[in-house]
């Protein structure tokens, strides 16, 4: 009888506490960080919104108890991005002990808080948008800024997740009238304003192949591998979304 109070003490101090606000563990923090930015600038057809939802919650799906994902979108104002979402996974309900928690609950809390928003994110955002300018460039700079520079992140796995046609479009540097040549870009304003280190983030592009565009998607993919490259990040997956 002792020996099972001891024992059921010591799985008790094991039950992760979790912040109310942000589902992250109270004392350990977020084990890994994720950001998502949709650049939804321009029209999308609805297969690639389709395509775009089943791999975001393959993204989503990611995320493993304790990880925090923070989901955003930019917009037309250099450094301006809109937060849709941003907490921890809390985990579901078969990752807490049946002897010490409750894990019905559990599985409620993490369907209320993390699973059903994302599934129903993808929906809610915008597919016919027209901006006048794309500042890819400036809203990583500000993502890295206000979220990879938080100290919760400091030493922890860090990845960023792009939706985008990635046609970098401002008065610093416009791939519409410049290209996708590196060198033009690194003569023009926009290298030194918008250069940050990216502390090593793997990054993933999921892109909208625009029929618009006047050069090679390869030479697009080339043009962001060195960007990345020379600002501390690593890209690692450039993947053409369908249905355009």
């Amino acid at each position: 009888m002792f020996s099972g109070y001891i024992w059921l003490n010591v799985k008790a101090r094991d039950v992760v506490e979790t912040d109310a606000k942000t589902g992250c563990p109270t004392k350990a923090g977020p084990n890994s960080v994720t950001a998502v930015l949709f650049d939804t600038s321009d029209p999308v057809p609805q297969a690639t919104m389709e395509d775009l939802a089943n791999k975001f919650r393959q993204i989503a799906g990611t995320i493993k108890q304790g990880g925090y994902l923070w989901v955003g979108t930019l917009t037309a104002v250099p450094g301006d991005l809109k937060e849709l979402y941003a907490r921890c996974n809390p985990g579901d309900g078969s990752t807490v002990d049946v002897w010490t928690s409750n894990p019905g609950k559990h599985q409620r809390i993490w369907e209320e808080a993390f699973d059903k928003p994302l599934k129903e994110l993808p929906a809610h955002l915008p597919a016919d948008s027209q901006a006048d300018q794309s500042p890819i460039m400036a809203g990583i700079q500000k993502l890295k800024l206000s979220l990879f520079d938080n100290g919760m992140f400091d030493n922890v796995p860090k990845r960023l997740v792009l939706v985008s046609d990635m046609m970098e479009n401002t008065p610093a540097y416009s791939q519409y009238k410049s290209g996708a040549d590196y060198n033009v870009f690194k003569k023009s304003p926009a290298n030194s304003r918008f250069r940050t280190d990216l502390l090593g983030a793997d990054v993933t592009i999921l892109y909208f192949n625009r029929p618009e565009r006047k050069f090679p998607s390869v030479d697009h993919a080339n043009f962001w591998t060195q960007w990345f490259s020379e600002n501390g990040g690593n890209l690692s997956d450039f993947t053409k979304l369908e249905g355009m």
